[in-house]
């Protein structure tokens, strides 16, 4: 490799050649995702309208969504904005190419509204298209944030390891669900009333919340070191828990208050000097995500047929809670995949082998009442590992070409290597990349 930085060294906007078409790999799953969900089940009828359904569409321009279908429709679209301004050619200016995935994104929307014009169940809106175009533009804008604050502190680290910030982003997106805030003092006393008034910690919550919150702790830990974990491990506590407290339709509890608590003692006092710490917490989750697909372990005595179609109970339900418990599927089923690999299991293999605890626990649902027996769980996690690999080998690409020089990247070296000799991995010698020295990043680290 030459000692001479490329545009794309000199420049963290662009994505670098390898890393583009991981991107772009992220992108069609994305986009797959969203033509899969816009349009399933598949029924279609005849329906006429004066003009056809492209003037239907344009007739419904004064409509706007609801705020919960609103905020869900921006959130489905903003991956694409995302991934497809990082997919383009880097000599297409930052701006430029979060622009164009705007306009991309907008057209993709048109296209599944007059198509959802014939599909049964389905509504054909202009207030769906505003919504995913300001969802494609948030996430362009993302992209190009992200490509500019490479050299900002805490922001290196997040990129480096793209799965364990994505894990961050879907916990809180699964807790703080419908992301709405209220300027109301009753809303604020009725989120912390059953607190004070009615105290109470089921042990099965409290448990769920430990190991949850567990996960967060090994995923700021990995990123940034003990130091700062011990810093920025109660802000996001506390972000959390104001979130509760502000957000509509949400209330903050005891058992999520001292599973946090009790997470982060654990953490700093004890778990993270002992080396098999994360097998530890990958075994808790494993079993946290069973017990929570069981429980209350009531069988009936006829099975349930078992469904074979992926996401065919998630998406007869409404949009808004289509995006809870997609982000909570995320985050226990990539947060398992996730922990296995930092235990020392194989990327593709810790996928299959969720994959298929979730496969099995999948067909014991069909003894259960009230629960969808599908395919989709153990499909979701094949996609999610999928997805880990892409983001993994474009991180990997990113970090070869433009190789850890500022101060902050040097700064986090240190407590990888710390986690390093606490594992007891050997310290191996630094590696020359593109003419600058770079520490070596264990695999289990790299996201």
């Amino acid at each position: 490799m030459s000692d001479h930085p490329s545009r794309d060294d000199e420049s963290p906007h662009g994505p670098v050649a390898g890393s583009a078409g991981a991107y772009a790999l992220v992108l069609v799953l994305v986009t797959a995702f969203i033509l899969y969900g816009s349009l399933f089940p598949f029924e279609y009828r005849e329906q006429s309208y004066p003009g056809g359904p492209v003037l239907y569409l344009l007739s419904t321009w004064r409509d706007w969504d609801h705020r919960g279908d609103l905020l869900s429709n921006i959130l489905l679209y903003m991956p694409f904005g995302f991934f497809g301004t990082l997919a383009l050619p880097s000599f297409v200016t930052a701006r430029r190419r979060a622009l164009v995935m705007t306009v991309v994104g907008t057209a993709l929307s048109c296209g599944v509204e007059i198509t959802q014009f014939h599909d049964v169940g389905r509504v054909t809106s202009m207030g769906d298209v505003y919504a995913n175009l300001i969802g494609s533009g948030v996430g362009g804008f993302v992209a190009v944030s992200v490509g500019a604050s490479m050299r900002w502190p805490f922001v290196r680290e997040a990129v480096a390891h793209p799965a364990a910030s994505l894990l961050l982003i879907m916990f809180f997106g699964y807790r703080l669900f419908p992301y709405v805030p209220m300027i109301d003092m009753h809303k604020y006393w009725h989120a912390v009333r059953p607190m004070l008034v009615a105290p109470s910690l089921p042990p099965g919550e409290l448990l769920s919340s430990l190991i949850s919150w567990l996960l967060v702790a090994n995923i700021v830990y990995t990123l940034y070191g003990f130091n700062r974990f011990l810093l920025l491990f109660p802000l996001l506590c506390g972000c959390e828990f104001l979130g509760k407290i502000f957000i509509i339709n949400n209330a903050l509890t005891w058992a999520d208050v001292i599973g946090a608590v009790a997470a982060y003692l654990l953490w700093a006092m004890w778990l993270h000097r002992v080396p098999a710490r994360f097998t530890i917490v990958a075994s808790a989750f494993a079993g946290m995500i069973v017990v929570q697909r069981l429980v209350p372990l009531q069988f009936l005595a006829t099975p349930q047929a078992f469904g074979w179609v992926p996401f065919g109970s998630l998406m007869r339900e409404d949009v808004g809670p289509e995006v809870q418990v997609f982000c909570g599927y995320f985050y226990e089923y990539g947060g398992l995949i996730w922990l296995l690999g930092c235990a020392g299991v194989a990327l593709p293999l810790g996928t299959i082998v969720t994959a298929a605890l979730l496969l099995a626990v999948s067909y014991v649902d069909r003894w259960l009442p009230g629960r969808p027996a599908e395919i989709t769980d153990a499909f979701m996690a094949l996609v999610i590992g999928g997805a880990f690999m892409l983001l993994r080998y474009a991180a990997r690409r990113r970090s070869d070409h433009i190789g850890p020089t500022t101060d902050a990247a040097r700064e986090h070296a240190r407590p990888t290597e710390a986690v390093r000799a606490q594992s007891g991995i050997a310290s191996d010698p630094p590696r020359r990349r593109g003419g600058k020295y770079a520490p070596y990043v264990p695999p289990h680290l790299r996201g």
